[in-house]
């Protein structure tokens, strides 16, 4: 509201409209994003969260949470590994895009800028396997078992939001017939992990109308 007032407002020639736009642009995000965990945390809870599993390609869905956050992962070093044999997977693209939003997210918001995020996904013996890890301060030890709780935020956490982010990627998980746990890693930072259970197939096998 402060950028459009600004640009309301300011005549000057010397105005840089491009930052205020920006702003506006990653606040709307911000605010989109918030809504999107409330009605998602109201359906979890009515019981009314279906899933409609179908054929997806992992990069297009890493790309297409990267293109959404746009700034945050350019302000990383962010690192995406996947197989270049990964085969398409049968998941529900839009409820797993929240999944991996809200890690990558999470992992921005707790690790200072430049340092590592690391989105990994792997296919072994009938479980996708997605991991998203950092190199940031991780988890007091005495939380872990806190993390996925509703409303739940690390005491003097300075980032904005309700804390309901990774209880909606719990959710959304175990819809799917999933798990996702956390750990700090010996080296430093966090660690989030989903194993789903899933089919595969070739490429050829898949009708495309």
């Amino acid at each position: 509201m402060g950028a459009s007032d600004t640009l309301l407002m300011s005549r000057s020639p010397e105005l840089d409209e491009t930052d205020l736009y920006n702003e506006i642009f990653k606040a709307s995000a911000r605010l989109n994003h918030l809504i999107e965990n409330l009605l998602s945390m109201s359906r979890l809870e009515s019981g009314k969260i279906s899933i409609r599993p179908d054929w997806c390609d992992i990069n297009d869905l890493i790309n297409k949470v990267t293109g959404i956050l746009k700034t945050e992962p350019e302000q990383f070093d962010f690192i995406t590994e996947i197989p270049p044999d990964m085969p398409l997977v049968k998941l529900d693209f839009g409820l797993m895009e929240q999944v991996i939003y809200n890690f990558i997210l999470n992992s921005t918001q707790h690790t200072q800028a430049g340092s590592v995020v690391r989105f990994e996904a792997h296919y072994f013996d009938g479980f996708l396997n997605i991991r998203v890890e950092d190199n940031g301060p991780g988890f007091p030890p005495e939380i872990l078992d806190k993390v996925f709780d509703n409303f739940f935020k690390v005491d003097n956490s300075k980032t904005g939001g309700l804390g309901l982010g990774l209880s909606i990627v719990k959710g959304l998980v175990e819809a799917h017939k999933g798990t996702v746990k956390v750990e700090n890693l010996l080296t430093g930072g966090a660690a989030f992990t989903v194993t789903i259970p899933t089919e595969i197939t070739d490429m050829t096998e898949i009708n495309v109308e």
